[in-house]
C-alpha cells in the first residue's frame, strides 16, 4: 500500500483536485516549499491538542529515559517539543526511586507489580512557582509528587534533586524534505526517490497534508508572492 503522507503522493493528489499535471506552473521547489510550511504548521498544531493528535503525530514521538546531571535533564539534540508530563518511577511506599525494573517476558504486568513502583508525573512549572516550591517548608517536592521547570529550551532542572532519571515523551524535529524529480520530454516531471528528502509523515497525516499544500498551492497560483502561510493555514482549518 502506497504511503499517503509521502511527498509525490501529495503532490499527485493536490494536482489531481486541480485537474493538473506535474509540469513547472508547480516547481518541486515550491511544492518541497509548501510541505516543509504545512509540516512545521501540522507538528505545532498536534502538540497544541496532543494527545488528541498521536495517531498523526505517531511518526515524530519519541520517548527516552535521560540520566539527571546536577539536578538537570539535558534534552537530545533532536528534540522540538514535550508532550505530556515527564515521569519517573518511584517506589510505592514512597521511600526512592526506582531502577529499571526487571522485564519478564512471560508477564511484563506481573514483573512490574512485583516492582513495588509506579509511574510519577513531574509537574512542570513556571520559573515563580520553582522558586516558590523549593523554599517551601510544608508544600516542598518529593520523590512521589517531584517538580520541573525548563531553565533554557534544552534543559529543565528536578526537584527533589536526588532523581536519577526522568523519562520524557518528546516530538523529534522534522527533516527538510525535498521532492527529487526527473525531467520528461514534454517537459513534465516524475518522482526521483533518489534524488529527494522523502517525506516522515504515514497514512495518518495525509488528508491534513493535502489540505494544507493545497491551500498554499491554490494561494500560490494567484500571487507567487504570497507570504501569510500562517493565516493561510489557520483559515484552511487544520484539526
Amino acid at each position: 500500500m502506497a504511503n499517503k503522507g509521502s511527498l509525490d503522493y501529495v503532490l499527485q493528489s493536490v494536482l489531481a483536485i486541480g485537474n493538473k499535471e506535474a509540469n513547472f506552473q508547480y516547481a518541486p521547489s515550491i511544492f518541497s516549499q509548501h510541505f516543509n510550511i504545512v509540516t512545521s504548521f501540522l507538528i505545532d498544531k498536534g502538540v497544541s491538542i496532543y494527545p488528541k493528535s498521536l495517531d498523526v503525530l505517531r511518526p515524530f514521538v519519541l520517548s527516552k529515559k535521560i540520566n539527571v546531571a546536577d539536578g538537570y535533564v539535558i534534552l537530545p539534540a533532536e528534540y522540538r517539543n514535550m508532550l505530556g508530563s515527564p515521569g519517573i518511577s518511584a517506589r510505592n511506599d514512597k521511600t526512592g526511586e526506582c531502577g529499571d525494573a526487571p522485564i519478564d517476558a512471560n508477564s511484563f504486568k506481573n514483573s512490574i507489580l512485583k516492582s513495588g513502583c509506579s509511574s510519577r508525573p513531574v509537574e512542570m512549572l513556571s520559573q515563580e512557582e520553582w522558586d516558590y516550591r523549593t523554599t517551601s517548608t510544608y508544600n516542598y517536592p518529593t520523590i512521589w509528587n517531584p517538580i520541573g521547570c525548563f531553565f533554557g529550551p534544552d534543559r529543565f532542572k528536578v526537584c527533589p534533586y536526588d532523581i536519577g532519571k526522568v523519562e520524557v515523551r518528546f516530538v523529534k524535529k522534522e527533516n527538510v524534505y525535498s521532492y527529487g524529480y526527473d525531467v520528461q520530454p514534454d517537459d513534465t516531471y516524475i518522482f526521483n526517490l533518489a534524488l529527494s528528502v522523502e517525506s516522515e509523515w504515514d497514512n495518518a497525516a495525509s488528508e491534513y497534508l493535502v489540505k494544507g499544500v493545497l491551500a498554499l498551492y491554490s494561494a500560490y497560483l494567484r500571487d507567487n508572492q504570497i507570504s501569510e502561510f500562517s493565516q493561510l493555514l489557520n483559515a484552511a482549518g487544520l484539526f
